[in-house]
């Protein structure tokens, strides 16, 4: 029999009542990465502590109850080692802006919250190199800052992070040298911004959320695009979970909501802050489809037809190459693309500036991939070539 008082015994027991005691403290530590996410790679601390709660469930059962648990302390053991590996593997990039800069915001998903000029850093933490360090200053209409007329023909920029100018600073924006291109002569309003694409530049125009501010002038709506806003147009892209969503319904583009909400916004959420989740499946998720490139195109067809039927005014859109492999298997090339643009009503202008960056111009941020100044600089002038040979008059020149 076995005696309580010896030592074997009492270690036991011990070992029994510490079991039961880390069972409430380890669920706690889990609900509270969970929750407030103290650092980026918080998910593998909580798949090595899910882990441990299984582990220690299962040294106190018995039967079969322990061998169940038992399977799953290994299914979690070995997705913390997935996830361990993925966290290696991924870019170690930090980028940090100033609290307020992007919230949730209806119709459009996400914007400014407040505002101010906004602080962002971005570093290789492996390096410690700074990649960039510049400051947004959105204005009272929570719009990136851009110095033009302030009472002129209007132009507006639709956009993404590219437009909005992620990485540098506001006197260095495609809408600012486009302003400057003209001397400041025209209005020119930004209305990108980080993360945003064409759902969000056909949602904004159905609802004419920037009337107030397009005010009676407007002249012309520029949205520069690649292919690859057709992952944010099918909801396919990680970041866009809050963004509109629209569907082809009876040979029109109807909206839908926006691209998750629910259980199925949440669980979104939860796979985002998992590095196995990016970088194993969500690249085989964000995929394109031939029907995901065709829709995209609609949406922006769309856009411009909106455009010169609300507002009375074409749509230019400059147009970024990307590789052919990129969209190899959807049954479209960059050509074909513009190609459909064109026909659906849309203004395209290539501005892939190919023959530059093969001449050695720096046109993105070195680690990062956003247009530089000199990029926009040189976009800027595109523009202006093409709207004084194009449609000479549409805008007042130069010399008036």
């Amino acid at each position: 029999m076995n005696d309580p008082r010896t030592p074997s015994f009492m270690a036991k027991g011990l070992f029994t009542q510490l079991g039961f005691a880390a069972i409430p403290v380890l669920i706690i530590l889990i609900a509270l990465l969970e929750t407030l996410r103290f650092f980026p790679s918080f998910r593998l601390l909580t798949f090595g502590l899910t882990f441990l709660l299984l582990a220690d469930i299962a040294s106190l059962s018995r039967g079969k109850w322990r061998d169940a648990l038992l399977v799953f302390a290994s299914l979690v053991f070995g997705l913390t080692l997935i996830e361990a590996a993925a966290n290696i593997m991924e870019p170690k990039l930090l980028t940090i802006t100033t609290s307020g800069s992007s919230v949730p915001q209806p119709i459009i998903g996400w914007g400014p919250q407040r505002a101010g000029r906004f602080h962002s850093e971005k570093t290789d933490t492996r390096t410690g190199a700074t990649i960039y360090s510049v400051d947004y200053t959105i204005d009272s209409n929570l719009l990136r800052e851009t110095h033009s007329s302030a009472a002129a023909p209007t132009v507006a920029f639709f956009g993404d992070s590219m437009t909005f100018g992620v990485g540098i600073n506001d006197a260095e924006t495609l809408p600012q040298a486009f302003a400057d291109g003209f001397d400041r002569k025209l209005r020119v309003l930004n209305f990108a911004f980080i993360g945003h694409g064409p759902s969000q530049f056909l949602r904004e125009l159905e609802t004419g959320i920037y009337d107030s501010l397009l005010g009676s002038q407007a002249r012309l709506f520029v949205f520069m695009t690649a292919a690859w806003h057709a992952e944010r147009t099918a909801c396919k892209a990680s970041f866009v979970l809050h963004a509109p969503r629209y569907a082809f319904e009876d040979d029109s583009v109807v909206y839908k909501g926006p691209c998750s909400e629910g259980m199925s916004l949440k669980l979104q959420e939860w796979l985002g802050n998992s590095a196995a989740y990016r970088s194993f499946i969500a690249p085989l998720r964000s995929k394109l489809r031939p029907d995901d490139v065709a829709f995209y195109i609609k949406i922006l067809a769309r856009a411009a037809t909106l455009a010169k039927e609300k507002y009375g005014v074409p749509t230019l859109i400059p147009y970024l190459r990307v590789p052919e492999d990129y969209l190899r298997g959807t049954g479209f090339t960059n050509d074909a693309i513009i190609q459909r643009l064109r026909d659906g009503g849309a203004i395209v202008l290539d501005v892939s500036l190919e023959k530059e960056h093969a001449g050695g111009a720096r046109i993105s941020i070195e680690g990062d991939g956003h247009p530089t100044p000199l990029a926009n600089r040189l976009r800027a002038e595109l523009l202006e070539r093409f709207i004084e040979t194009q449609a000479p008059g549409a805008l007042p020149s130069k010399t008036q």
